[in-house]
């Protein structure tokens, strides 16, 4: 299955080709180049930022055009928070060419569900929404795909990752034999074993326990650097520059001021998305972090 992604950003793509990569077995991305008044390449399926193509609002003339460029084409429309004027899209149209609107913030289950629902050409109605005035936008009942509210969910509350700031010795262990640009999880943790004694390890060994939960968690390094890690799903976002995440790895103090929680699974990519951090799989990212750490002398 061939997705074609319109008028979203270079980080929107990446993370969305990333969760297709990883839930969705044998569909890829693509994105779209096509000019405002053009048809897009052909697709099996679209994902179209509403927003994103400068069609943010329903109008006659931006339904228009994305139907125009659509082709006949199924699609996922993602319009943005608290839009409701894509409501007027033509319902009878929105089923036969299996269009599913879906609001933004989304998380990862909404979107799956979405392009699921599309590629089946299947459609969820709604009830129809009260009649408006004939010389609005006609009213339509709309196979909505969407978080159960337009408003953010707050994250749900879940119990703090207890990371100890004392790092207990770890066993002598045999270097570790790795592809070159990826260690996974388990290859970090045992990484950590190989390094002498006296070099700084806390925050290596903070996030090494956190990872070994397999649950989606947030590093706070301060108000605005931060990194979102999804060890299930195997990416990592992060806005905290290099040299700062260097400082970390070189300093006990500096890393025992952070903090780490544990985050809703499904708001992790939708929170990711709207701090504005670049998503990037996991495993070159730990390689990245480790791969210069001295090793323990024999």
């Amino acid at each position: 299955m061939n997705v074609a992604l319109a008028g979203l950003t270079a980080r929107e793509e990446v993370a969305l080709g990333m969760l297709v990569g990883r839930s969705l077995p044998g569909w890829q991305c693509s994105a779209v180049t096509a000019g405002r008044q053009e048809s897009f390449a052909p697709a099996d399926l679209y994902v179209v930022d509403l927003a994103g193509r400068g069609m943010g609002r329903w109008t006659e003339a931006a339904q228009s055009e994305l139907l125009n460029a659509l082709d006949g084409a199924p699609a996922v429309l993602v319009a943005p928070a608290f839009d409701q004027t894509w409501s007027a899209l033509d319902a009878q149209r929105m089923k036969s060419q299996s269009l599913v609107l879906l609001h933004k913030p989304y998380g990862t289950e909404d979107m799956r569900a979405a392009l699921k629902q599309a590629a089946a050409g299947r459609a969820t109605p709604v009830q129809p929404a009260r009649p408006v005035p004939v010389s609005a936008r006609p009213p339509a009942a709309l196979p909505l795909v969407s978080p159960a509210s337009q408003v953010a969910p707050a994250p749900v509350s879940l119990p703090r990752v207890l990371v100890s700031p004392v790092v207990a010795p770890m066993p002598a262990s045999t270097p570790v034999v790795l592809e070159e640009g990826k260690m996974t999880a388990g290859e970090f943790q045992a990484r950590l074993g190989t390094l002498p004694g006296s070099e700084p390890q806390l925050f290596m060994h903070m996030l090494a326990e956190a990872l070994a939960l397999r649950h989606p968690f947030e590093v706070r390094v301060s108000f605005l650097n931060r990194m979102i890690f999804h060890p299930g799903e195997q990416w990592v976002a992060s806005n905290t520059p290099l040299n700062v995440q260097e400082q970390l790895r070189q300093d006990d103090a500096l890393a025992s001021s952070i903090e780490i929680d544990t985050i809703d699974d499904k708001d992790a990519m939708a929170r990711a998305m709207r701090l504005g951090m670049p998503m990037q799989p996991l495993e070159p990212f730990l390689w990245a972090l480790a791969h210069e750490l001295p090793d323990k002398k024999a």
